[in-house]
């Protein structure tokens, strides 16, 4: 009955690296879309703060710079959400491959 046991321990040790390493590069995802729409908001923002003369104003509206970076920001929110789901899942896998962990030590003892 011991190498079963071992044997189980070592699957459900792998099952918990896994999940940690989905973790891991789900977290890291979702940080890095985030980092990128917070770079998209600042780039609408400084359009605000940058002093331009008209002809280059006129010439950013007509072709339509800030329209194009609200609908990146809006992309990137729609990535971002996406990647906190994905990061979701991946905490609720971690949790189960920690459940299994605790109750095979239980069930040892």
């Amino acid at each position: 009955m011991g190498k079963p046991d071992k044997t189980l321990q070592k699957l459900v040790a792998l099952k918990r690296q896994k999940a940690e390493q989905d973790f891991l590069t789900a977290q890291q995802a979702r940080s890095g879309v985030a980092a990128e729409g917070d770079r998209l908001k600042d780039n609408l923002k400084a359009m605000d703060r940058l002093p331009v003369d008209t002809d280059a104003h006129l010439l950013s509206l007509r072709h339509g710079h800030d329209r194009k970076l609200i609908g990146d920001i809006r992309q990137q929110q729609a990535s971002l959400a996406e990647r906190q789901a994905e990061l979701e899942a991946a905490r609720d896998k971690l949790k189960r491959a920690f459940d299994s962990e605790n109750r095979l030590k239980d069930a040892k003892a």
